[in-house]
């Protein structure tokens, strides 16, 4: 068995970085809910969007997948210091600016090293394309096993999840022109 040693309390350099994202590595799945015992699995593409309230930053309870016959939504767990969270921002903002019309918009901040002040900050200067929900008790993250940010989650107008993927490269617009049309 190989042992190396651990870093002392005041590491620097890649020492300290490595433990600092192994820690937010652990708060992510802490958060995401590691699955335990029978809990049910995870839903995919085609299975009804689990139906989970959230609060927004003022405290009141938000539902995202209404009941069937309502608009179509667009979740994204995101994070204030997630890049790729910024980098598909873009992609987000001509999504809803060509179908905020049709289609709702939920930003769910995962808190992970999240205060809600620090949120709220966040939303008045960068004014993002989408209602924040503050998930401070991981129901949505979970609800959804959404195992990093930047996930996104579409769901089409009868509760059914038509697209779950992650990352900076998502052609917002283009996933949702299949769900609502052009």
């Amino acid at each position: 068995m190989v042992r190396t040693a651990s870093p002392e309390p005041g590491a620097q350099g890649p020492e300290r970085r490595l433990r600092s994202r192994g820690a937010v590595l652990l708060a992510l799945a802490l958060v995401s809910g590691a699955r335990l015992g029978a809990q049910a699995p995870a839903p995919a593409v085609g299975d009804a969007a689990p139906v989970v309230s959230v609060a927004n930053l003022e405290g009141t309870p938000v539902k995202i997948a209404l009941t069937p016959g309502k608009r179509a939504m667009v979740v994204e767990f995101w994070a204030t210091w997630c890049e790729v969270c910024r980098a598909l921002m873009p992609s987000m903002r001509a999504a809803q600016k060509t179908y905020g019309d049709r289609v709702d918009f939920y930003g769910v901040n995962v808190t992970v090293n999240e205060r809600k002040e620090r949120v709220k900050q966040y939303v008045t200067d960068n004014k993002p394309p989408f209602l924040t929900l503050f998930d401070d008790k991981g129901v949505a993250t979970r609800a959804f096993a959404a195992m990093a940010t930047s996930t996104v989650v579409i769901i089409d107008r009868n509760g059914k999840i038509a697209y779950m993927g992650e990352g900076s490269d998502q052609n917002i617009s283009a996933l949702i022109a299949k769900v609502v049309g052009k």
